[in-house]
C-alpha cells in the first residue's frame, strides 16, 4: 500500500464521485479506478458501493477513512517538519484545548513558559472538545491535548494539571445572586440548567447530574450546548443556570454572576493527555514544564 493509494481513496471519499475526484487530483478518472481497484485487492475488501447514480463508503471503507487521514496528515507533518528544520526553525507541537482551557490560572502558564523554553518552536493550538482531541490523539494529528476528566482507551496517558472547583452561573435578576456567599446546590433545585452537550466526552455532565442527585433533585435541562461562549451568552440573555469550573470566572459578561458551590469537594480536574509512545522530545519539554507547574498549583474557585 502506497500513500498515493490513501491519497486518492481520500478524495473519492470526499467526492463521492470518481470524475470529480480525478479532477481534483489532477489526473483523469479510469487510472483513479484502476488504484481504488488495486487498494481494495491489496486490502480484500470492498471500499465503496453503488447508490443509485452515485456512491456511497461501505462498512470497510467508513472504517478505513480516518485511519486513511490520519496516516496522510502524519505524512505531510513530517515532510513540513524537515523544511522546517531546513530553514531552522526546528518543529511544532499541535495542541488541543477545551474552551475553558486558557481561563485557568495553569494552561496559560504553561504555554508561556513553554514558549520561553523553546521559543523557534511553533506551537499549534487546537480548540476540541474532549472527546475528539481523544481521537486526534491517537490518529497522530495532535501531540498533546488538554482535557476535563474522561475514560482513555490504552495507550493514552494523563496527566492531573489541577483540580477547579465548581461554580454557579447565573443571570443577575436570579435572586440567589443577592446572596455574597456560597450557594447550596439544593437551591437550585426550581431553576432550569444548561449544559455542554454530553457526547462531547466530558465527565463535568455526569459530575453536575450526580451533585444535583446528592441534593435531592434531578436537574431541568433546558438546554445543552457545544461551547462555553453559548452558555455564558445564554445565562446573560436570562436563560437559566449553570454550574461549570470556577475558572470560568474569568470571563466577565454583563449581568453574568458567579458564586462558589457550598460543597467544598464539589470539583473537576484538567488534565494533560498524551500517547505513551511518544518520542518527541518537544512533546516530553511540554510535560515536564506542565508537571512542574501543576505541583506549584494552588488553584481554588477564585481563579
Amino acid at each position: 500500500m502506497e500513500l498515493r493509494h490513501l491519497k486518492y481513496f481520500v478524495a473519492v471519499a470526499d467526492e463521492l464521485h470518481f470524475g470529480r475526484a480525478a479532477e481534483r487530483l489532477g489526473i483523469s478518472q479510469p487510472p483513479l479506478s484502476q488504484q481504488i481497484h488495486a487498494l481494495e485487492q491489496r486490502l480484500g475488501a470492498k471500499l465503496f458501493e453503488r447508490k443509485g447514480r452515485g456512491i456511497a463508503l461501505s462498512t470497510a471503507g467508513n472504517t478505513l477513512l480516518p485511519r486513511a487521514r490520519g496516516i496522510l496528515t502524519q505524512a505531510e507533518r513530517a515532510a513540513e517538519s524537515v523544511a522546517r528544520s531546513q530553514r531552522g526553525e526546528l518543529g511544532e507541537l499541535h495542541l488541543g484545548l477545551v474552551s475553558s482551557g486558557p481561563f485557568t490560572v495553569v494552561v496559560p502558564r504553561v504555554l508561556a513558559r513553554f514558549r520561553e523554553r523553546l521559543p523557534n518552536v511553533r506551537l499549534l493550538i487546537h480548540e476540541m472538545a474532549t472527546s475528539h482531541q481523544i481521537d486526534a490523539l491517537e490518529q497522530g494529528v495532535l501531540d498533546v491535548g488538554v482535557i476535563r476528566p474522561e475514560a482513555l482507551p490504552r495507550g493514552i496517558k494523563a496527566i492531573e494539571l489541577f483540580k477547579d472547583s465548581l461554580t454557579v452561573v447565573m443571570h443577575s435578576s436570579n435572586p440567589l445572586a443577592a446572596t455574597p456567599g456560597p450557594i447550596d446546590i439544593r437551591e437550585l433545585a426550581d431553576d432550569d440548567f444548561i449544559f455542554y452537550q454530553r457526547n462531547l466526552g466530558m465527565r463535568l455532565y455526569d459530575e453536575v447530574i450526580a451533585l444535583c442527585t446528592k441534593a435531592g433533585f434531578s436537574p431541568r435541562i433546558l438546554y445543552e450546548v457545544r461551547e462555553l461562549p453559548t452558555i455564558i451568552g445564554l445565562i446573560s440573555g436570562g436563560f437559566g443556570v449553570a454550574v461549570l469550573p470556577g475558572s470560568v470566572q474569568r470571563m466577565m459578561v454583563e449581568n453574568v454572576v458567579y458564586r462558589p458551590v457550598v460543597d467544598m469537594e464539589a470539583a473537576t480536574a484538567v488534565w494533560a493527555i498524551y500517547r505513551d509512545d511518544a518520542n518527541d522530545p518537544m512533546v516530553h519539554a511540554f510535560l515536564e514544564i506542565a508537571q512542574c507547574l501543576a505541583s506549584k498549583n494552588t488553584q481554588g474557585t477564585a481563579t
